[in-house]
This record gives structure tokens, C-alpha cells and sequence, in this order.
């Protein structure tokens, strides 16, 4: 849009007099300055949760040089912070505010759950088949949202091919082309399943191999922060860091 103003000329609109942004810490300091530009006669209001800021041109919105500020003066710009999460049971809550620098300010809702299950299988195979088991076990307590939640869209290509090998037919697999979301099982990359919500959330590998450098942990915190109800996290070796610097009465862990 903005190379196509350079040559044929910049439009703007006076009408539109606020801007409402969600998920705005996924916004550059040049795609919230083209939008002012846009709209110049507009107040904008930003929603946006930097704990869930995974990609590369994400900004801090609360932060004393934050481009909002620098574009509509101090004066101007007021921040009003929500601590008080609904989505999650307080267990899901109060294991994945652990995660994150700050996250201790997060209160959560007083809705009692299990704690958050942390399964080892020693091998691939015996993951995919507890993780269907898993499935089956949800579904049967009428669950009616079930994602597994995978790192990248590959990820998510590779696992379901393999959880329908081992007989998930039903799964869904999620990717950039699909439309939109309907009630099932279905298998999904995190940066897909930023702002939607799932009654069960089954993190397909939670292992040092996955999410153990610092720009990964927003990831992982995002695939966890998915889930209302139940939260299940695997892995065939090593637990993520971000898992093991948990304080163990946080969640349960699996025997086999």
C-alpha cells in the first residue's frame, strides 16, 4: 500500500475518527506511523499482549519510547493495563504467567482446574499414540475444541501425517489457506492459534529442540495460553527450558 501512494499519490480518509488495533504488538513503528498517516483526524486505541509478541518486528506498546508515543506525544497517550485473565483455569494461569519476565503481575480468574500435564514417552511413536490416546480421553469428557499445537506449519504437516498414520482421521490440519475454524481436533502451528482459544491445548513437543532460545518462549507461552480448560504438554527427551525453571507444584507429570 505504501509503495502504491508513492506512485500514484497519497490518500487519506478525514471521516474515520478512531482506530481500534488488536493484536497490536504484532505492528512495526512504520505500520502504526502509516496508519496515522491513513487516518489523520483519528484517535486509535491498541490492544495487544507483549507476552504473545512473536514475531520479529514486535514492539513493546507500554514502553516510555513506544511508537505510539512517539507519534502522538505523551500528552496525548494514556495506558491502561489489564492484568486480569479470564480465559485459562487458574492452574493454566498461574503455570504459564510463570514463563514470561513480569508475568507474576497476571491475576487470574478464580475458576479451579486440573493442573497443566506433562507427559515423556521415550520415542515419537509412543507420543503420537498417547497424544491420540489423550484425544480420546478428552473428547469422551465433552470437549468439543481440541488442538494440538505444533512450533511451525511443517511441524504441523509432519504431525498429522503422523497422528493419521497411527488412526487420527478425524484430525484437522490447520494452515494459512484454511478459512476458518470449526468444532474438532485439529493440528495447528502457534502463530496460527494467536487469538483463538481451544477447550484443550496439546503442546506436541515442549523440548529443548523446540523452545529453549529466548525469542522461543513467547511461542511456547502463546501455544499454552491457548487453552480455557485443559493444558497437556509432551516431549520424547528433554523438557524445555522454560518448563524445567517451573516451580514443580505448578503441574503434574504422567507415569508410565
Amino acid at each position: 500500500m505504501y509503495l502504491k501512494e508513492l506512485i500514484e499519490g497519497v490518500r487519506t480518509n478525514t471521516e474515520i475518527r478512531h482506530v481500534f488495533i488488536d493484536e497490536g504488538q504484532d505492528y512495526s513503528p512504520f505500520q502504526f506511523e502509516y496508519l496515522k498517516k491513513l487516518f489523520p483526524r483519528a484517535r486509535m486505541t491498541v490492544l495487544g499482549d507483549f507476552g504473545q509478541a512473536i514475531f520479529m518486528q514486535a514492539i513493546s506498546l507500554d514502553a516510555p519510547d513506544s511508537p505510539l508515543v512517539r507519534l502522538y506525544g505523551e500528552d496525548e497517550t494514556s495506558i491502561v493495563r489489564l492484568l486480569r485473565s479470564y480465559r485459562s483455569t487458574r492452574e493454566i494461569v498461574e503455570f504459564t504467567k510463570s514463563m514470561i519476565p513480569g508475568g507474576e503481575e497476571i491475576a487470574p480468574f478464580d475458576r479451579r482446574g486440573r493442573r497443566p500435564l506433562l507427559t515423556r514417552r521415550d520415542d515419537g511413536e509412543k507420543r503420537d499414540g498417547q497424544i491420540l490416546a489423550d484425544i480420546a480421553a478428552l473428547k469422551a469428557e465433552g470437549f468439543d475444541s481440541i488442538a494440538v499445537i505444533t512450533k511451525t506449519a511443517a511441524e504441523s504437516r509432519e504431525a498429522h501425517e503422523s497422528l493419521r498414520l497411527q488412526g487420527g482421521e478425524a484430525l484437522q490440519l490447520i494452515t494459512k489457506e484454511t478459512l476458518g475454524f470449526e468444532k474438532g481436533v485439529m493440528v495447528i502451528p502457534v502463530y496460527l492459534a494467536k487469538g483463538v482459544e481451544f477447550d484443550a491445548v496439546l503442546v506436541y513437543d515442549a523440548s529443548p529442540e523446540a523452545y529453549s532460545r529466548d525469542n522461543e518462549r513467547k511461542l511456547l507461552y502463546t501455544a499454552c495460553t491457548r487453552a480455557m480448560h485443559r493444558l497437556h504438554l509432551y516431549t520424547t527427551g528433554d523438557w524445555s527450558p522454560f518448563v524445567q525453571a517451573l516451580p514443580a507444584n505448578l503441574y503434574e507429570k504422567a507415569t508410565y
